[in-house]
């Protein structure tokens, strides 16, 4: 009898360890934003960059606060060819929505909130490409970010991994998992200066 309501004890232990390891492992399944695992390959790319927000802030044409709207994996990536095959360049057409206009030229309205912008960086298949070791824009992360018109009217990021900073803070995606931490340290650095500079802290 004191062996049966042992095994009956250890069966009901069971039971509820089960249960409940199975309850954890579901909330965190559900809680953890599902991300894409890209096989990235860096390449470099002659770009201007800044190291001081003034510099910046007066290079850009275009400096908005917005965030993207659809998942990368979901934007338009834009890989052009030579006629041998080799890759002659890429980029992402990123969709935002603008939550507020920092800075504009005239003849940008001021009351649009939508546009594409062009990333650099882009997807085929799962290869991620990236100029300059560059993170792309999150899904509805809002953030400064600085554009500069090209020759066909669009609008590109400028400044690389320095071209847009979110409001919410650093965080794993502001920039590449390599960077060190005197990389970050300065990030952390220019972010600030670029909050201040917007009294956006």
């Amino acid at each position: 009898m004191f062996s049966f309501q042992k095994k009956s004890v250890l069966i009901c232990v069971v039971c509820i360890v089960v249960v409940t390891v199975s309850i954890i492992t579901y909330m965190n399944v559900q809680s953890k934003p599902e991300q894409n695992v890209y096989t990235v390959v860096h390449l470099p790319a002659n770009s201007i960059t800044f190291s001081e927000v003034e510099k910046l802030d007066a290079f850009a044409e275009l400096i908005v606060i917005g965030y993207a709207t659809d998942e990368f994996s979901e934007r338009e990536h834009v890989i052009t060819a030579f006629d041998d095959g080799a890759m002659q360049s890429f980029h992402t057409n990123t969709n935002i929505k603008i939550t507020k206009i920092l800075k504009k030229p005239e003849d940008f309205p001021s009351d649009q909130n939508e546009l594409t912008i062009i990333e650099p960086v882009s997807l085929d298949g799962d290869i991620k490409y990236t100029a300059n070791d560059y993170v792309e824009l999150q899904q509805g992360e809002t953030s400064v970010i600085f554009l500069l018109r090209n020759s066909y009217g669009d609008y590109g990021l400028i400044n690389d991994n320095l071209g847009k900073f979110s409001l919410e803070g650093v965080s794993q995606y502001s920039f590449p998992e390599s960077s060190a931490s005197q990389q970050i340290s300065d990030y952390q650095i220019f972010r600030d200066a670029v909050m201040k500079k917007y009294n956006l802290d």
